[in-house]
């Protein structure tokens, strides 16, 4: 990663010349020098960690050079939440080892730069050992690290490609099985390409699943009743009985899933916000957003973007045939160690964690109007799939 004296910390401080000097060594920028800028929010509402903007380039003597980029910089009123999960130095250090290397389309990234932290090289260590605290310190932890977090002045910045062509997904209207299905089969080919891959464990920022699984079903517990308040309607039509099965079930449960089920590269993020379809290609699917990436369960990423994606009406047929072709999809790219029937009880699993990680939401600004309606869709589309579930059974 380049090192760079400065940062910018808001996109004011993106300027011409700041621009020109960190992209003048780039391809598809050589020799160009740009002149002005002109900024446009993306997304608002969308991005709860991140301010994502597109600048409009005008250069002294263009050539074939792109005529606008994407910036991504911390969220101001999330910065605190972004730190302590890691999620702005991930998303670079993703570009920087890995993004080449997937097998499906995601932005290029011309510049990524931040500051360089001792503590968060040692991660992995740190929440492990905090993860095993006995329980009534874990309680604080979150706590604790969420003040350390707020009072970090870190920088980060990334510049990426703009596909200023392709129509991006949009959580509050849903998609349709068809889309869905092909999402989740170009889902797989990444999923497929990293299965049980010993390549995942050597990199500081790519943490296990379970890392901070206890710590997680604290925060769950510390947040039921903020939860209840914002969905008290959703939670009467049936979302309060599997609620109640998380506590106390839900402390065991990411334990149980990760131990049982096949690891490999997860993107933690999955909706439809964060997905592009480029019409001048087939409507290739573009995935952005990398900013949770982990090393855990696939059926996860399945489960937290069926349960966003598709729309309620949909029945519990068109859930097993998309569930299918999933599992056609692993097979088709060599992966025959995993039988279907496992799948589908990781994916019931996984469904009852999306829950538990969804319900601690109060932590999150969920800034205007878009963002309280896209989670009072992701809860009723949630319940419509969480009525697959044996509750009875899914730990078996």
């Amino acid at each position: 990663m380049a090192e760079r004296e400065f940062i910018p910390e808001s996109i004011d401080e993106v300027t011409p010349a700041w621009l020109t000097g960190v992209l003048q060594d780039k391809p598809d920028f050589a020799g160009t020098e740009i002149v002005e800028v002109s900024q446009q929010q993306l997304g608002e509402g969308e991005g709860f960690l991140g301010d994502i903007f597109r600048l409009n380039l005008t250069y002294r003597d263009p050539g074939s050079a792109p005529a606008s980029l994407v910036v991504k910089i911390p969220k101001k009123e999330n910065r605190p939440v972004g730190e302590l999960l890691g999620a702005y130095e991930r998303e670079s250090m993703f570009f920087e080892t890995l993004g080449a290397d997937v097998p499906i389309r995601i932005p290029q990234c011309y510049f990524g730069a931040f500051d360089r932290d001792r503590g968060s090289e040692k991660q992995q260590e740190i929440l492990a050992f905090a993860d095993k605290l006995p329980t009534f310190l874990t309680k604080s932890v979150g706590t604790v690290g969420m003040w350390i977090a707020s009072r970090k002045r870190r920088r980060y910045i990334l510049v990426i490609e703009d596909i200023a062509q392709a129509r991006s997904g949009d959580q509050v209207s849903g998609a349709s099985a068809e889309a869905c299905r092909t999402i989740l089969q170009t889902v797989a080919r990444t999923h497929a390409a990293y299965w049980q891959s010993q390549n995942l464990g050597g990199h500081f920022w790519l943490l296990p699943q379970n890392i901070d699984a206890r710590m997680r079903y604290q925060t769950f517990l510390k947040s039921r009743p903020a939860f209840r308040a914002l969905f008290p309607e959703i939670l009467g039509a049936g979302l309060e009985r599997y609620v109640d099965w998380l506590d106390p079930n839900g402390a065991n449960l990411m334990t149980l899933l990760t131990e049982t089920a096949p690891e490999t590269l997860i993107h933690c993020d999955l909706r439809l916000d964060n997905i592009l379809f480029d019409e001048a290609r087939a409507n290739d699917v573009v995935l952005l957003d990398w900013q949770l990436v982990r090393r855990g369960v696939a059926a996860y990423d399945v489960a937290y973007f069926l349960s966003g994606a598709l729309r309620a009406a949909e029945k519990g047929s068109v859930v097993d045939d998309l569930l299918a072709d999933y599992h056609r999809a692993l097979c088709d790219a060599g992966i025959t160690d995993y039988p279907l029937a496992d799948f589908r009880r990781d994916y019931h699993r996984a469904l009852l964690l999306v829950l538990q990680t969804l319900t601690s939401i109060d932590q999150m600004e969920m800034g205007d109007d878009r963002g309280i309606e896209l989670m009072i869709s992701w809860m009723r589309r949630l319940l419509a799939r969480l009525r697959d579930v044996n509750l009875e059974t899914v730990l078996d």
